[in-house]
């Protein structure tokens, strides 16, 4: 073969070769532009107080999955960032329960203490803090160990909220004659400051820059409303009668809190400090989560044993999900953000009711 001949083989050699590269490049570009593989939608945890039982729902379809039993009493609930926990606490116990989202079975058990009443977890899911009400402790979990790496002396914690730079939180207080907000910091683990508070704390949420702290008081119609660089209460914002929990969306640009002697979710603006709508949803509606885009709200009904499912766009509940006896904290794995839509004003309010039937 002729040197020629030899360099038109290995030119053809070569076309050969890169006509392969080429049709995998452009199959790979093909895959690419296909649509993504749907995702599992993301679950809700319920705790059913009465049932000692957690019911999972499917969000995409608004089913109860299955229930998982835990020790009684369940009181506060969170998940974690990556979605893959769940942490339970029982009041009626001294446990935390830890759920695989995975498999859905509790897979570890904390001791903390007697009676621990509300959870709280970092934004960035790192640490968990418990209200530990019968230990006069504030605890401090660590998510990756399921250890507690930490205890801070409050007397009757009952629910808190943390920073979103993780570093402090925000501690309602229930100690009969010195109600308060404890102010925790969570790096050296010590008080650094104390809010006394003429009536009982409720529960509490931090918005998404950490400059406002919005908390309910049991006998007080209003949310009220704490600057924390001041670390004072400025002002309060009118709802419905016997307010429990305030939460901000995911974007800070609304807040929302639910009404228990009307039955309203109420939609709160955080810019005004007012409220602009609210929804009539069931029977002594007690907890509140928001789905990661800002578009879905659900509400626990405590006195009609359901979910409801608000579309917060059209400010109308779209499902109502039976759910078992005395559903109280609920939480939502995360998923995808997305901008959210504006809110139109609207205004409700009832006669208030005693919050012995209320629950915390």
């Amino acid at each position: 073969m002729t040197t020629h001949n030899i360099q038109i083989s290995k030119g053809f050699q070569w076309l050969r070769a890169l006509s392969g590269v080429t049709l995998f490049a452009l199959a790979a570009c093909t895959e690419m532009m296909q649509p993504a593989a749907p995702t599992q939608p993301a679950k809700a945890y319920v705790g059913l107080f009465k049932d000692n039982a957690v019911a999972v729902v499917d969000t995409g379809t608004n089913r109860v999955l299955r229930t998982i039993p835990i020790p009684a009493g369940p009181h506060g609930l969170v998940v974690t960032r990556d979605g893959r926990k769940v942490y339970v606490s029982s009041d009626g116990a001294s446990t935390v329960s830890v759920i695989d989202t995975a498999t859905d079975r509790v897979v570890g058990s904390i001791e903390v203490g007697p009676t621990p009443h509300g959870l709280a977890i970092a934004p960035d899911g790192s640490k968990v803090l418990v209200s530990g009400f019968g230990a006069n402790q504030s605890i401090i979990i660590d998510t990756a160990t399921d250890r507690i790496v930490g205890r801070v002396p409050v007397t009757q914690p009952h629910n808190s909220a943390i920073s979103p730079d993780g570093r402090t939180a925000y501690v309602g207080s229930q100690q009969q004659g010195a109600t308060a907000l404890v102010i925790v910091d969570l790096v050296n683990n010590v008080e650094i400051g104390r809010v006394p508070l003429q009536k009982t704390p409720r529960a509490l949420d931090i918005s998404p820059d950490g400059k406002w702290l919005y908390f309910t008081v049991a006998g007080a119609d209003a949310v009220q409303v704490f600057d924390t660089a001041t670390k004072r209460v400025v002002g309060e914002i009118p709802v419905g009668a016997s307010p429990h929990y305030p939460l901000f969306t995911p974007n800070g640009k609304s807040s929302l809190v639910v009404s228990q002697g009307p039955g309203n979710l109420e939609i709160l603006d955080p810019s005004s400090n007012t409220k602009s709508a609210s929804v009539t949803v069931g029977k002594l509606p007690h907890w509140i989560a928001i789905s990661s885009d800002g578009r879905t709200v659900y509400v626990t009904d405590e006195g009609s044993n359901d979910v409801s499912v608000v579309d917060l766009g059209s400010q109308k509940v779209t499902a109502t999900i039976p759910i078992g006896n005395a559903p109280r904290k609920i939480a939502v794995q995360p998923g995808p953000t997305t901008s959210m839509t504006a809110f139109a004003p609207a205004v409700a309010t009832s006669a208030e009711q005693s919050r012995e039937s209320t629950g915390n």
